[in-house]
């Protein structure tokens, strides 16, 4: 991944990015794209399929109904908004 794609995604989550920690968040990302690649790699043609949902327990909180945020509250730090939501420039 290069430099322009970090800076890029950074922009569409509007986080901001020093240009010391670009380089950095570079080579970490691409260490995490080659470990993908890596594990596609390996051969699991004769591995079984397992699956081990019966040791889960899962603990569920209760659904509890509350006030919503109001709108306007939700919507009054970002810095685009079209017909009372989010608007995303996706062209960045």
């Amino acid at each position: 991944m290069d430099k322009n794609e970090v800076i890029r995604i950074y922009k569409l989550a509007n986080l901001d990015l020093s240009n010391q920690d670009i380089d950095i968040i570079s080579d970490k990302y691409n260490k995490i794209l080659d470990f993908i690649d890596h594990i596609f790699d390996v051969d699991c043609e004769d591995v079984k399929m397992t699956e081990m949902l019966d040791n889960h327990k899962a603990v569920l909180r209760e659904d509890i109904e509350g006030k919503s945020l109001d709108r306007q509250d939700a919507l009054k730090n970002a810095k685009d908004t079209e017909y009372g939501y989010f608007r995303l420039n996706w062209k960045l």
